[in-house]
């Protein structure tokens, strides 16, 4: 699932002349050979793999996609998910692993707190030992 400009061709023409009402979908393909449900959300256009896909399940998803991508920014960029060194998949499993319990921890004190996950770290790390993380207390309990 992608979002697509509306000057790519779809059907040989551009996406914003496919179709005149604001919303809508279609199954055709792309420059390139790609066969592709189109969906068209006012000026937006969405262009998935999954033909059978309703248009109003599309934009549902389309939705979630901006949470999924922000979970994988945090992992590399804050907790290190790129910075492991090991190169077979056993040695990586465990570091990745670590990355997504810390993650959940994180998301749990942030939800609990009610701040952004910058400021959590932020807070974090100013304040090192001295903060206790519930969440990561209930962890250890059950573990």
């Amino acid at each position: 699932m992608c979002r697509r400009k509306k000057n790519r061709r779809f059907k040989g023409q551009p996406l914003r002349a496919y179709r005149r009402p604001p919303y809508g979908a279609e199954t055709g393909g792309l420059s390139g050979g790609f066969k592709v449900l189109v969906v068209r959300d006012g000026a937006k256009y969405d262009a998935t793999n999954r033909l059978t896909l309703p248009a109003a399940e599309d934009r549902r998803l389309y939705r979630g996609r901006a949470h999924i991508e922000e979970g994988i920014r945090v992992c590399q960029d804050e907790l290190g998910l790129n910075g492991g060194q090991a190169r077979s998949e056993r040695a990586q499993l465990p570091h990745l692993t670590g990355c997504v319990v810390a993650f959940c921890v994180l998301e749990r004190e942030r939800h609990e707190r009610r701040l952004t996950i910058y400021t959590l770290k932020r807070h974090l790390s100013c304040h090192g030992r001295t903060v206790g993380l519930p969440a990561l207390e209930r962890l250890r309990q059950t573990a």
